[in-house]
């Protein structure tokens, strides 16, 4: 069984219409890789998987479970929505970082807020039977997340103290930091310095084999072709090719996805 299933999902703006029944699979580790022109519909096909867009047609599913299906009204409620997002951690291209909170602070802001909310109605969260025991467990978690990402004598600093790839970093941790089963990244690098790209490129490597499955949309061509178990290459808001690295990237059938790959390559070159 899938462990994300995204089902002729449509989404429109207006009268433009921006996704096209969109549908595509991705198993437990997997890491899937969206490539495509600007204005083709990827960092929107993002935002509709983790419910920060609402389609409106298609059925979103993780781990067997319909989380959103546009005919039935019970997926649709504001609660029922928020706790869906749970399944997901979003990083964006610029952040998002709390300017006000401390990078540890930034870590366990929403996890803390989600133990109250658990204990209350479960009884319990992570194990912990008490909100003392849970940030306990929170703040421990937080410290293995800064470790995983090398930001660990960070912890204190403040994200305006931070360079763009340190930040980057950090957002990754927090993205992880709630334990979704898959993690989002919305051209994570798109908003760096080509010097700090390959910094947080090699964290986004270092989660692949860790059980993390990952969609992430890129422009980074050879990331996508060295990291990806998946490559779609998305035109005018449909999947116009997809297949592992080898057949999209190194052998595409598509003129369009074959255009779009030679005009990387000339750049590249």
């Amino acid at each position: 069984m899938a462990l994300l299933e995204v089902k002729n999902i449509q989404k429109s703006f207006d009268r433009t219409e921006v996704l096209k029944d969109i549908s595509f699979s991705l198993e437990k580790g997997e890491v899937l890789a969206i490539i495509g022109s600007s204005g083709s519909g990827k960092t929107t096909l993002l935002r509709c998987i983790n419910f920060l867009e609402t389609p409106q047609r298609g059925v979103i599913s993780v781990g067997g479970k319909v989380l959103y299906d546009c005919d039935d009204p019970s997926k649709k409620t504001e609660k029922e929505i928020r706790k869906n997002r749970l399944h997901f951690g979003m990083v964006f291209q610029q952040f998002n970082l709390f300017p006000q909170y401390t990078v540890f602070e930034n870590l366990v802001l929403a996890p803390k807020l989600l133990a109250k909310e658990y204990i209350k109605e479960n009884g319990e969260y992570m194990g912990a039977s008490n909100y003392k025991e849970a940030v306990e467990k929170i703040n421990e978690e937080a410290m293995q997340l800064l470790k995983k990402v090398g930001l660990t004598e960070k912890r204190d600093e403040y994200p305006c103290n931070l360079s763009g790839g340190q930040q980057q970093r950090v957002a990754i941790a927090r993205a992880l930091a709630l334990n979704p089963d898959v993690l989002c990244f919305d051209e994570p690098t798109s908003a760096l310095d080509p010097e700090l790209t390959g910094e947080v490129l090699n964290v986004i490597k270092g989660l692949k084999g860790s059980d993390s499955t990952m969609v992430v949309v890129t422009h980074e061509i050879s990331f996508a072709r060295d990291v990806a178990d998946k490559v779609i290459f998305m035109a005018d808001g449909v999947i116009e090719e997809e297949g592992t690295p080898q057949q999209v990237i190194e052998n595409p059938q598509s003129p369009r996805t074959q255009a779009f790959l030679s005009r990387f390559n000339q750049y590249s070159d």
